[in-house]
């Protein structure tokens, strides 16, 4: 927003709190246990479909990840979470072009995600959501080298 613009133009879910509110309703609304779970705001990556978006939990202890696809347009649920852990989890790394994580399952899904500290969500035509996740990346990046060392 600059100086001129006013208030009243900007999205109510642009930067602050807002919209991390409205991403992990749409993460608690499809898993159980949800409270158990930190959050990231991820996109896909690896030239795969770039509109692709997701909310990926994630917790240390015991150590799984929780993809849940979202459909940006509305900020609701697209598609069936999947849960990896180490009881399905095929491979884990850290891509060196681009930074991004790709998770494998023991049943072939693939994941391949990038991870950034404020991404901006296009939720239609003329409606960029700013998304403020600094520490969450961090926390994030730290806990992504763990899991790839346990895989």
């Amino acid at each position: 927003m600059t100086p001129d613009e006013p208030s009243s133009s900007r999205h109510p879910l642009d930067g602050g709190q807002g919209l991390k509110h409205a991403l992990r309703r749409v993460f608690d609304s499809q898993i159980p246990n949800y409270g158990d779970y930190n959050l990231v705001f991820a996109v896909q990556a690896g030239g795969r479909d770039p509109r692709a978006a997701y909310v990926v939990g994630y917790r240390w202890k015991p150590a799984e990840l929780m993809i849940a696809p979202v459909d940006l347009a509305g900020i609701t649920g697209a598609g069936v979470p999947v849960e990896v852990n180490m009881t399905n989890l095929a491979h884990a790394l850290q891509w060196d072009e681009d930074g991004s994580f790709e998770v494998g399952t023991s049943t072939g899904r693939i994941f391949r995600f990038g991870v950034t500290a404020s991404p901006v969500l296009d939720v239609g035509p003329g409606t960029p959501l700013h998304l403020a996740q600094h520490e969450d990346v961090t926390d994030f990046t730290s806990f992504m080298e763990a899991f790839i060392g346990m895989s």
